[in-house]
């Protein structure tokens, strides 16, 4: 985002640079860019100071894999430090380490790559190993320690029994040692295998279902074959059934019911946006074949139409396929208020992997879309239509460069005002519709002056155009204040209002301005010719009407 304001920013300084004396041109261009150039500076810096430490980052990995944010309970200050005595080991310290599931705390995971026939044979000096030693707090409850693999009867199954609250003794692990009597877990266990799998150790308080009290732990790692990297468990153990299981799957994603299964939307809803996809796609290959035979002083108007139908088309097929759209959900523990849906929540998994976390509440709790690649379409097709209507009308450039910053903010505002669920939102609403003002207003006021300048042909076109872009851009925020401000609109309602406003605006725009496309006027002032060729159009087009040449000559 701060490279894309940049980006803009210089470009508008560019532009102030040829319109405005050079002094104050100068000024304007180097503080601008100055500032902006400090705040990349500092978001760059951010980004470095926020970024884990590199002593972390393996066991901070497999938490963010398997350990979903919400779940995680803090005992204490939580310490993990991570060394190298040699080459082949590795050593992780851990001190109060976190606690998920109320009821585990998971000491670290270790990448462990297949072994040969040699390392085999001589298991005490050549294989992977794994030693740990792990106190607990003077007077707390015992503590087991568990080692899993991530096969499907391992790890998932224990993942699945702990959120379950089953007991130790229905856990599936590879291995269980339980504590001496002096209250401390020391051991180690090698490692062979023909694959490469991911090892979780575990610490449970069997006893009290609680978190267990973790003094500190001391895992060591001793990896002959591997440098102790994730590298080896990153590939696919078996490309071909990887393949063939993702090939099923994509098969069965085909069917019907699949590809009508969009969260937040009814079949009919998805089935209106699949219809929206393909008229749209339609369109694009009309002013395709259209432009392809059009004359080439007047084809550039064609070339833009297609651009914005094509990418309505591909923002629409995101849209029915789920993939561009954000869900909200309304829940009685969220006060009644529309929250961003938890998908870790509301997903219950297959029947091979089912959703340890899954709540069947709020997985049936009222759903409302919200419709993210729209908006991105309207930043993209936005610019575009109006520079048709700028080549029509010929106005000048800073007119134009006036319109495209509101039409952008216009639509920036609008976008954020969809994605923030607290009643701030409104405050965009507001500032987008004092931005679309900076749109309309010379709409109406100086484009059609600029176009009458270019003969009545030009002018009556411009009107019908200025029509049809001043209906939808008054309809458009009312719309957003029914479906992306208050959800008040049934979600199928609403995606039929967003696409009758897209269709209007952009494919019924595309053919009423095709069908009398005129030469484009030029690109960066007024265009809009001489007065004595602009006496001969109106002269020639008097005769056409059947005014006559006395006529003509009278007026």
């Amino acid at each position: 985002l701060v490279v894309a304001l940049y980006g803009f920013i210089l470009t508008l300084s560019r532009f102030c640079t040829s319109r405005l004396p050079s002094i104050v041109s100068w000024h304007i261009s180097l503080s601008l860019e100055m500032r902006v150039s400090v705040l990349s500076a500092l978001f760059c810096l951010g980004l470095v100071a926020g970024a884990p430490p590199a002593s972390s980052r393996s066991l901070l990995q497999a938490s963010s894999d398997t350990v979903p944010p919400q779940s995680i309970v803090i005992t204490g200050p939580p310490s993990y430090t991570t060394t190298h005595p040699t080459t082949d080991s590795t050593l992780l310290q851990l001190k109060n380490p976190s606690c998920f599931g109320k009821a585990a705390a998971l000491l670290g995971s270790f990448c462990v790559p297949p072994t040969t026939a040699e390392q085999d044979a001589d298991p005490e000096n050549k294989l992977p190993r794994i030693t740990f030693t792990v106190e607990r707090k003077p007077g707390t409850s015992p503590m087991t320690l568990f080692l899993f693999d991530d096969e499907k009867n391992s790890w998932p199954s224990f993942w699945e029994m702990s959120m379950r609250n089953r007991s130790c003794e229905e856990m599936a692990a590879k291995v269980v040692v339980p504590e001496k009597e002096d209250g401390l877990i020391d051991s180690y266990m090698n490692i062979m295998g023909k694959f490469p799998h991911n090892w979780y150790v575990v610490v449970v308080d069997c006893q009290s279902a609680t978190c267990p009290e973790v003094l500190a732990a001391n895992l060591t790692f001793f990896h002959p074959n591997s440098d102790g990297s994730a590298d080896a468990c990153s590939g696919l153990p078996l490309p071909a059934l990887a393949l063939k299981e993702a090939l099923v799957e994509g098969w069965h994603a085909l069917s019907v019911d699949n590809i009508l299964d969009v969260a937040g939307l009814s079949p009919f809803g998805v089935a209106v946006l699949y219809a929206a996809f393909a008229g749209m796609l339609l369109a694009s290959l009309l002013f395709l074949l259209w432009g392809a035979r059009a004359d080439p002083s007047r084809r550039f108007f064609f070339w833009n139409t297609l651009f914005v139908t094509s990418i309505s088309c591909m923002c629409y097929l995101a849209m029915a396929t789920g993939n561009g759209i954000l869900v909200l959900r309304r829940t009685e523990s969220g006060g009644g208020a529309w929250r961003l849906s938890e998908d870790l929540v509301a997903n219950p998994g297959s029947k091979e992997h089912p959703n340890p976390l899954y709540d069947a509440a709020y997985a049936s709790a009222k759903t409302y879309p919200v419709f993210l690649a729209r908006h991105v379409l309207q930043l993209a097709t936005g610019p575009l239509l109006l520079l048709s209507l700028f080549l029509v009308s010929g106005v000048s450039g800073s007119t134009r460069a006036f319109m495209l910053f509101c039409g952008t903010m216009m639509t920036l505002c609008w976008f954020a005002g969809a994605v923030i669920t607290a009643p701030s939102r409104w405050g965009f609403w507001v500032f987008g519709l004092v931005f679309s003002a900076g749109v309309l207003i010379p709409m109406v006021g100086v484009l059609p002056t600029a176009a009458a300048r270019r003969g009545r042909p030009v002018r009556r076109l411009y009107g019908r155009l200025m029509c049809l872009q001043l209906v939808t851009g008054a309809l458009y925020p009312w719309a957003w204040v029914l479906i992306d401000g208050a959800h008040a609109l049934p979600s199928d309602l609403a995606v039929i209002v967003y696409v009758a406003l897209d269709t209007l605006s952009q494919a019924v725009f595309g053919i009423m301005l095709l069908t009398h496309a005129p030469t484009p006027a030029g690109w960066s002032d007024d265009s809009g010719g001489d007065a004595q060729a602009l006496e001969r159009l109106n002269r020639a087009e008097d005769v056409a009407l059947g005014a006559g040449p006395a006529a003509g000559a009278k007026t």
